[in-house]
């Protein structure tokens, strides 16, 4: 179509000032550096551009004022004729704009996007604007032509513009285009046809044949419907310029879809409104499997009656839920619950549109296919096949602000307690939604056009709680990935790498916090095992002992945590990031911390992948269970990621490709579980293993971990080859598996505590896929004991708009449990019988009978001794066999604070007298706090400085006791690993 500056339009430019006949007439974005801008002089004088500058705003500015101060190019040696136009291109733009151009530029305005505002500007005073501030895309990969309103304006109005194909040149630079006026009419046609003529009941029109190359119907058809959605700038590559239409009644056959798109660039010159009647002239076409019908002429009939959505429902003759929504194609639909449609990825940003929208699958979320499948299996492409079939991704006609889910208004709204009851969880069924069925990129798309509110979505059975929901039980074991809580940005200690993951200012960091703290205080486990914490150190400042600090803050004092540590690491391994424990000294008492040196890999470099690739080390603390006698040891561990190449990975076109779906370094991964399993196998008593071991249930370490009952014939577990322990690349450690790696045949019977409590667990989601990476593997005999166990879903379901470090937008993020991470905790209970070996109940005495006084020496064997008054306690009677537990902390210069245990089981005598003693072994002389429990109540705390037998009398004058001061909150409250023999490492 034609520029048509109208008699009229002329005819205003003779009477109205010389400004008012200069303006932005056309601009190029299209492909690569074809971009040019077209400025056109409508009146009958020659103009210089005194005064004028043309400017851009980089990525949509903010405002106008802001593209005023933004780089400008000079206009003032330009003149334009009267009736005439100047042409800026860009230097590198194609032939066909070069020619028509009167200037070129290589930088700016010239390097404009689809997103950036172009403007006129005179003296500094904006004059003519084009475009939408904030980042919006308002003409991307298109040709506009100022074909209905051709007066300067410092407003963009889309309608006064026409949109032209990609790279379209056709008007650009012509005198006899601007003057002339030409008034489209109705072309010739072939057929009158029905939209479900158009449709066909099959994958693409009847009018069409794609297998063969035939995109477009040789027919020219005049199609009738009713616009439900009015399209005029398009959502990237995906919903291009037009409109969808409606038959008004439809055939009755379920089988074909009632509505289309209409392909159409001069639809803002149209005047539509939803629900007006319009007859559509153009040939149908496949759009990369999406028919359409390719507009030449619309014409409207003066009818209004908009239509209703129609209910999405599956039919049993549909071969796959693909085919439903093929039937849907085009049409203005509704999903309620009948549709049972499942959020299987939350609102977020989606990598592949490169843009935020959701994803919903039918029937049930996406599971990833290793989770309950071997890697490569029939079952497992089976589960992708699925997953591509059920998946229907949520959109909207135009581009999400950041940080805004465009209809749920109220998404994040605060319930006036600190957090939110708008949110979107995974699982959640959708009632409800309406909007257009679209296709691009080979996916459907639905474009959603009401507003929602909590009411629409239904997430019985995946909805927020409070707490993990779990039986009770003697001791609980939880695990954490805690998603890079770093803290050398803002005034921590400094990290040995130099390198920073996670927060970079102090209000991310207050954020990230207090969320982590919300979730452990709520989780309430004994042990906690937790994953990427910044390596640097124990020290005060240290990001441990920051966080530790923050969480005791929050705790009663008998719930408060020690950190596990020895002085013999300064750091745990030697990369940015470490696993950690903390533990609570009046349920576990630290026998022994070690460190399980992982694999390291030195394979020959091959093209990009260097052959060097290492494994964070497992911290690995031996406890005794408080009440018994029973040893146990805790590994934690963060396995290889899957996002990194390792030898394996490139060598084979197989593994290059990711054909199983493991990811990379599954093999090195494997040598990881290997040497775990065998390092703890030489511990006594109890062992488990916990932490982010980056595979999901039926991936190759956990299969060597658990079992292979499940794998199928034949199914083989491989080692990474040149793999070593110890050592590093310039000289290499023991050799684990030589250049060949190894097949390993044989698992180790570790217990997956969570798959066994839950039936469909999942702790992790990746693009529209959930499962398990998260885990707390027990060995057969403490299997036994485990009472129950779960995932607490707070984070892999929850939206990332609601994680700390989301920067874009205005969005609330609060102070709360839900996505303090990327990862879900896991928590089991173990049942040790405790109570149930207690004896009879006595009554305690009013008063303690002839109590000893609380000395300050300690042994010359390093044993202190500690009096408790059982009297102290909230407890009017005992049962013989409780269990007393004292906690000794120390404070250090080196260290924030190191702590030791000593317990009895009370007899009939003691409790009858109303004290005992406590005998806490391996303690040195200085200041201490002292604190006892009776089971879990906090019966006393205590500061002394202690003493030893040689040096009592000097000392005896600094003994002090009473109410807890600033060592109670460095070391009871457990910035604390314990004071160890130093020891040989291994």
């Amino acid at each position: 179509m034609n520029k048509s500056l109208l008699a009229a339009g002329i005819a205003f430019a003779l009477s109205a000032p010389t400004q008012a006949d200069i303006f932005i007439s056309e601009i190029i974005e299209g492909s690569s550096n074809n971009k040019a801008i077209e400025i056109a002089n409508t009146g009958t004088n020659a103009v210089t551009l005194t005064g004028y500058t043309l400017a851009r705003s980089t990525n949509g500015g903010t405002s106008l004022e802001d593209l005023a101060t933004n780089t400008s190019f000079d206009l003032s040696e330009v003149t334009i004729e009267a009736g005439d136009v100047y042409v800026l291109a860009n230097t590198n733009a194609n032939d066909a704009i070069l020619a028509e151009a009167d200037s070129t530029v290589g930088g700016s305005p010239l390097n404009f996007n689809g997103d950036d505002p172009i403007a006129l500007f005179i003296n500094g005073v904006a004059h003519d604007v084009a475009g939408e501030f904030g980042d919006v895309d308002w003409n991307p990969n298109v040709t506009l032509v100022r074909a209905f309103d051709q007066t300067p304006k410092t407003v963009y109005n889309s309608a006064d513009w026409q949109i032209l194909a990609t790279d379209d040149s056709s008007n650009l630079g012509s005198i006899s285009e601007l003057t002339e006026a030409t008034q489209a009419t109705a072309p010739e046609f072939d057929a009158e046809v029905t939209i479900m003529q158009l449709q066909g009941n099959g994958e693409s029109s009847p009018f069409t044949d794609p297998d063969n190359f035939k995109f477009d119907s040789e027919e020219v058809f005049k199609v009738t419907g009713i616009v439900t959605h009015i399209q005029t700038a398009s959502l990237g590559s995906d919903l291009p310029v037009g409109f969808f239409m409606q038959d008004a009644t439809g055939d009755g056959d379920v089988t074909t879809s009632d509505g289309i798109f209409v392909s159409y660039s001069a639809v803002s010159g149209l005047d539509l409104t939803v629900g007006d009647e319009v007859v559509a002239y153009g040939q149908a076409t496949e759009s990369f499997d999406w028919t359409q019908l390719s507009a030449e002429f619309v014409e409207t009939t003066g009818s209004n009656s908009p239509m209703t959505a129609t209910t999405l429902e599956t039919l049993d003759t549909d071969d796959d839920f693909e085919d439903t929504l093929e039937r849907y194609e085009g049409m203005f639909i509704e999903l309620n619950t009948g549709s049972d449609m499942k959020i299987t990825r939350t609102f977020g940003f989606d990598f592949g549109s490169f843009r935020n929208n959701m994803v919903l699958s039918h029937g049930d979320i996406n599971r990833q296919p290793n989770q309950n499948n071997n890697p490569g299996s029939a079952g497992a492409i089976e589960q992708t096949e699925n997953n591509a079939l059920n998946r229907l991704f949520i959109e909207t006609a135009t581009e999400a602000e950041d940080g805004v889910v465009p209809w749920y208004e109220n998404f994040g709204a605060d319930n006036g307690t600190g957090t939110t009851d708008d949110y979107l969880r995974v699982g959640a069924t959708v009632d409800g939604m309406q909007g257009f069925i679209g296709y691009s990129f080979s996916e459907f798309r639905l474009y959603v056009d009401n507003q929602l509110t909590a009411e629409n979505f239904d997430h019985e059975g995946v909805d927020r709680t409070v707490a993990p929901v779990i039986e009770s039980g003697d001791l609980k074991i939880a695990t954490f990935n805690v998603l890079n809580y770093f803290n050398s940005e803002v005034g921590g200690a400094e990290n040995p790498n130099g390198s920073n993951r996670g927060a970079d200012n102090a209000d991310d960091l207050e954020v990230q916090t207090a969320k982590i703290v919300a979730a452990l205080v709520a989780l309430d486990a004994d042990f906690v095992g937790l994953m990427e914490v910044e390596n640097n150190g124990f020290s005060e400042d240290s990001a441990i002992v920051a966080l530790v600090t923050a969480l005791n803050e929050a705790l009663d004092e008998d719930k408060q945590y020690t950190i596990a540590s020895s002085e013999d690491y300064d750091y745990i391994g030697t990369d940015a990031i470490t696993n950690q424990a903390i533990y609570r000294a009046n349920k576990l008492s630290l026998d022994e911390f070690d460190v399980i040196e992982m694999p390291q890999q030195h394979a020959p470099e091959t093209g990009s992948e260097s052959g060097d690739n290492y494994m964070r080390d497992a911290v690995t603390p031996t406890f005794t269970v408080v009440g018994t006698d029973k040893k146990l040891t805790i590994s934690v561990n963060h396995l290889k990621s899957k996002g990194s190449t390792c030898y394996e990975d490139v060598i084979t076109d197989e593994q290059l490709a990711d054909t199983d779906l493991q990811g990379s370094c599954e093999n090195f991964r494997v040598s990881g579980a290997f040497q775990l399993a065998n390092s703890l196998a030489e511990k006594e008593g109890y062992t488990m293993i916990v932490g982010d071991l980056n595979a999901y249930a039926s991936e190759d370490p956990l299969l060597l971990l658990t079992n292979q009952d499940n794998a199928e014939t034949g199914y083989e577990l491989k080692a990474a080859a040149y793999t070593y322990i110890g050592g590093d690349s310039d000289e290499l450690g023991e050799e684990l598996h030589g250049p060949d790696g190894a097949t390993l045949t044989e698992s180790y019977g570790y217990i997956d505590t969570l798959a066994k409590f839950e039936e469909e667990g999942l702790s992790y989601s990746f693009n529209d896929e959930v499962g398990t990476l998260d885990y707390i593997l027990v060995d057969e005999e403490l299997g036994e004991l485990v009472v129950d166990a779960a995932h607490w879903n707070i984070n892999s379901i929850e939206s990332g708009l609601f994680q700390y470090d989301y920067d874009f937008g205005d969005v609330n993020i609060y102070n709360d449990a839900y996505r303090s991470s990327d990862h879900d905790p896991a928590i089991i209970v173990l049942n040790f019988g405790i109570e149930s070996d207690l004896g009879e109940s006595i009554s305690l005495p009013s008063e303690p009978v002839s109590l000893p006084v609380q000395t300050t020496t300690i042994d010359e064997d390093g044993t202190f001794t500690v009096v408790v008054d059982l009297t102290a306690s909230t407890f009017n009677s005992l049962q013989v066999g409780t269990n007393v537990n004292t906690v000794i902390s120390e404070v250090e210069s080196s260290r924030a604070a190191t702590s030791q245990t000593g317990s009895i089981d009370l007899t009939e005598e003691q409790i009858t007298q109303g004290w005992a003693t406590v005998e806490v072994k391996e303690i040195s002389a200085g200041d201490v706090t002292v604190s006892s429990f009776i089971g879990d109540e906090l019966v006393a705390t205590n500061d002394y400085t202690l003493t030893t037998e040689e040096d009592t009398e000097n000392n005896a004058d600094d003994t002090s006791g009473g109410s807890s001061n600033i060592f109670t909150l460095l070391s009871l409250l457990g910035f604390a690993g314990w004071r160890l023999r130093r020891r040989q490492q291994s």
